[in-house]
């Protein structure tokens, strides 16, 4: 089946199929690392598709929408290990493909 290119998405007989919707990358903290106090997370996002803002996620819960700027920091983490996300969404607030993930060690 041929595609067509309409403004950045691939168009199928089927329908629409979006073109990829960028990327994200964590910066710091790094992969693994023991943090004390409020964590600083820090990422780089490629805006692409549909892409708009993240959203940040601790412990895949308590989600924080980023409309401008590239950090934020977390504070009240209790001790333990935290699995820290950061993902792309739409203008509409749809979650992306583009997302990256890091775990850090709160002492």
């Amino acid at each position: 089946m041929p595609a067509v290119v309409v403004a950045g998405a691939v168009v199928f007989a089927a329908g629409w199929v979006w073109a990829a919707d960028g990327a994200v990358t964590i910066l710091s903290p790094q992969p693994n690392a023991t943090v004390a106090g409020d964590v600083t997370v820090t990422w780089s996002q490629e805006k692409a598709g549909r892409a708009d803002h993240v959203h940040v996620f601790v412990d895949r819960a308590g989600m924080k929408p980023v409309r401008t700027g590239s950090s934020i920091v977390l504070k009240g983490l209790v001790k333990g290990t935290h699995e820290i996300t950061v993902q792309a969404y739409s203008v509409e607030h749809e979650p992306l493909d583009a997302k990256a993930s890091v775990t850090v060690k709160v002492e």
